[in-house]
């Protein structure tokens, strides 16, 4: 048994036992395992979550008439979203600085990442049509957002850890609307230069800030939830990607696959395994936030999710690169994962919002082991807590992204009957902007839009 499955069979018994306690031993021992470099590394572009073979097959689809009418119809909400009309792309929103979290000591003197939140989806969401339809106002809508921003917004910043987030959600989204718009032949070469750099200066060096540090917590790395490092790998992954830098390609897949001392890291991320309840014989993984509310254990699988689809696009290109598929790791960890968090929040009811219906689980039925706490000590955000139970907080919250999961793993034969269930009642997914998700931060922690360009009979 090589290192790294042995010490996931360390976590996973651990935490099946219900003794996984403090966590610093297992992360002295995660830190044993040696990085692996990178020889080579192919770029590819576009490559967003999505390469040009997906595109143009999208975009085959929609103009014989063959795609299903799941894509259709995201495809026409897509273009008759809030994002990608209005003042999008129009009026300038950009702002000195992004503020997530307390204002005190900011130029702006007020929380206002709603801005960069809305104008980074709405670029996303302007380059995907552009993509799709070569329609050169929306590039040109999409590439107004982005050199605003990189001329005007100096930092993200606030008083406390919470502007770490908006780093990450971001960050993530601004890069890959400029990679998606990266061949919209008006968007000048000085112009992507100054976006790049404005993604490094002001977003990466956030990003990879978060990850070595953890802002110095007092109880260490196991101090933040997992969606912090979530949401950070993403937006650093996806910006190596823009940039075509492969030392941050690298880090990232040493993180979450090997090495990463919190629990973003994959081992860190699947607390337990348990037989499915319903008698289906599936492996389930519990993961990191599942006992702490559902609001949070949905976004860290959506975003899961996300990193895993960005280094699959970028694996395309780099076959021989086995670490580019996160999908695959420690046995298709993230089916297991994403089943658990399905089976543990679907209704049985009709509505696509999830928010009808009696539970398809029993609270009494959902199997939970004991964990945590993470860390011991500080005084925000900390998983500083035993859970005990499975949390009901938030229960049955809907998010995008069980499509791109679901997708993916039913290529490959391989059964997701809990996220597909959640896929075929969210369908068409939608994404930010779209009403089921709301206007606050929760709708933008991932792109959604992935029944277009994942979904097919």
């Amino acid at each position: 048994m090589n290192v790294f499955l042995a010490i996931t069979c360390v976590v996973l018994t651990a935490c099946h036992q219900n003794n996984y306690g403090d966590m610093s031993g297992i992360v002295d021992k995660w830190n044993e395992v040696k990085p692996q470099s990178i020889d080579t590394l192919v770029f590819r572009h576009p490559c967003a979550l999505y390469t040009q073979v997906d595109f143009d097959r999208v975009k085959r689809s929609l103009v014989n008439g063959s795609a299903p009418q799941p894509v259709k119809d995201e495809f026409a909400a897509l273009k008759a979203n809030r994002l990608t009309n209005g003042d999008y792309g129009i009026t300038s929103h950009a702002t000195v600085e992004i503020v997530r979290g307390d204002p005190k000591g900011t130029i702006e003197g007020t929380e206002n990442y709603g801005s960069a939140m809305n104008d980074a989806a709405a670029a996303f969401q302007l380059g995907l049509l552009w993509n799709l339809t070569g329609e050169e106002t929306y590039a040109q809508r999409g590439t107004f957002i982005l050199n605003d921003w990189a001329k005007k917004c100096q930092r993200v910043t606030s008083n406390d850890p919470n502007h770490y987030l908006a780093a990450g959600a971001q960050g993530f989204t601004f890069a890959a609307a400029g990679e998606l718009l990266r061949t919209y032949s008006a968007w000048t070469e000085t112009e992507q230069v100054a976006f790049r750099k404005w993604m490094m200066d002001v977003f990466a060096e956030k990003n990879i800030d978060f990850l070595k540090r953890h802002c110095s917590t007092t109880c260490g790395a196991g101090h933040y939830w997992s969606n912090w490092d979530l949401v950070n790998l993403c937006s650093y992954f996806q910006i190596g990607i823009l940039c075509e830098d492969k030392s941050i390609i690298e880090y990232v897949c040493n993180y979450f696959l090997r090495n990463g001392n919190s629990n973003g890291n994959l081992a860190h991320l699947m607390t337990a395994e348990h037989t499915d309840p319903l008698g289906t014989g599936e492996i389930l993984y519990q993961m990191q936030e599942s006992g702490r509310d559902q609001g949070h254990a949905t976004m860290a699988i959506a975003v899961t999710v996300q990193l895993c689809q960005a280094a699959w696009a970028l694996y395309q290109s780099n076959p021989t690169i086995k670490d580019l598929d996160f999908y695959g790791a420690r046995n298709n960890a993230v089916l297991h994962g994403g089943e658990y968090i399905a089976l543990t929040n679907l209704r049985q009811g009709t509505k696509n919002d999830n928010s009808d219906g009696a539970w398809l689980c029993g609270i009494d039925k959902i199997p939970f082991a004991t964990v945590g706490p993470w860390c011991k000590g500080g005084d925000n955000h900390e998983a500083s807590h035993q859970h005990t139970a499975f949390s009901t907080v938030g229960r049955g919250t809907a998010r995008p992204n069980w499509e791109m999961l679901v997708a993916h793993y039913k290529a490959l034969g391989l059964p997701c009957l809990y996220a597909e269930t959640f896929a075929k009642k969210m369908r068409p997914e939608g994404g930010s902007g779209d009403d089921r998700y709301g206007p606050n931060s929760g709708a933008f922690d991932q792109v959604g839009w992935s029944t277009l360009m994942c979904y097919t009979e």
